[in-house]
Parts: structure tokens; C-alpha cells; sequence
């Protein structure tokens, strides 16, 4: 009779319990458990960077302060020398090559007289005698805004140029109207 081959490599397998793969899972487990870190070591890096940072904070506060008072002293310093110079220019009869005040964007202040008329109001340009000119009362109760920039308009200049100037007729303009009543 022929015998039968063996499966296997050959070595007989040990009986394990049941209560010796749990403690050997157990085992296994603690074996990969991250290490808690030490704590104290880290720490004191963290504060010591705090305490870098912090001073660091302090010492460009200090670097800004300083800065804005060189920046300040520039400033009075150009604003006197300009002053100076520009009187100067002034005596001489010279325009100045320095701007200042008023932008070249600002419109010149204009003012405007509004009296009460017999057939409307009469309305003039402070300083510009030619630009009077009475607004009928009929023009001012369809519309007192469209009468005070069309008059602008024509007397003063485009809005886009001269700005609200209208606005501003249109307030005093109101006001008569109020006090004619």
C-alpha cells in the first residue's frame, strides 16, 4: 500500500489557547501605542518663542513710533520752508512751482445772493453781477432742484466740473421759497 503524501511543511503545530491570543493581541496593542510626548520638553520651547515674539512686537512699535515722528518733523520742516518760499514767490510776482491747499480737483468756492421777487426768485452769483437772473416762481414749483443746476449750469459751469454748486442753490433756493409763503 501506498502512503499518503503530508501536506504542510512537515512540523507539527502547537495547541493555542484561546486566552493566550487575547493576551498576545493585547501585547501586539500596547506595542503600537504612540509614547506620550513629553510635555515640559515641549513646553519650553513654546514659551521661549513667546517671549521672542513678544519682544519682537515691542521693539517695532518703538521702530514705527519713531519712524512717524521723523516723518512729523519732515513734514513741519517742508511745511515752513514752503510756506516761506511761497511768499516769496508771492512778493515776486512769481507763480509757484508747489502745490498745496486746494487740489487741482477742488472747484473754487462760489456763494450765491437769493432774494425774493415779485414774479420769482431773483438769484446772482456773489462777485459775477452779470449772472442775474430771476427764476420764475412757475420753473421753481415744477422742479426747484432742475432750476438750480440749469441756472448753474449756465453761470457757473458743467457739474462734472464744478461740482454740487446746484445742491447748494437748490437749499438757499428752498429756503425763500419757505419764507414767501
Amino acid at each position: 500500500m501506498a502512503k499518503k503524501a503530508k501536506k504542510g511543511n512537515g512540523k507539527a503545530k502547537a495547541a493555542v489557547k484561546p486566552e493566550q491570543t487575547k493576551q498576545n493581541a493585547a501585547k501586539a496593542k500596547e506595542a503600537h501605542k504612540p509614547q506620550a510626548p513629553d510635555l515640559g520638553a515641549l513646553r519650553k520651547p513654546v514659551l521661549d518663542a513667546n517671549a521672542g515674539l513678544t519682544k519682537a512686537e515691542s521693539e517695532a512699535k518703538v521702530l514705527l513710533d519713531k519712524a512717524e515722528a521723523l516723518v512729523a518733523a519732515a513734514r513741519g520742516q517742508y511745511r515752513e520752508a514752503l510756506g516761506l518760499y511761497r511768499e516769496a514767490c508771492r512778493k515776486a510776482g512769481v507763480d509757484c512751482e508747489f502745490e498745496g491747499g486746494r487740489s487741482e480737483n477742488v472747484s473754487p468756492k462760489v456763494s450765491f445772493i437769493v432774494e425774493k421777487a415779485d414774479k420769482g426768485i431773483r438769484v446772482m452769483v456773489k462777485g459775477k453781477p452779470e449772472s442775474e437772473e430771476i427764476i420764475p416762481l412757475a420753473a421753481l414749483k415744477a422742479s426747484i432742484g432742475k432750476a438750480a443746476y440749469a441756472y448753474t449750469e449756465k453761470h457757473v459751469g458743467p457739474r462734472e466740473r464744478v461740482g454740487n454748486k446746484g445742491g447748494t442753490l437748490g437749499n438757499k433756493l428752498r429756503a425763500v421759497m419757505v419764507g414767501k409763503k
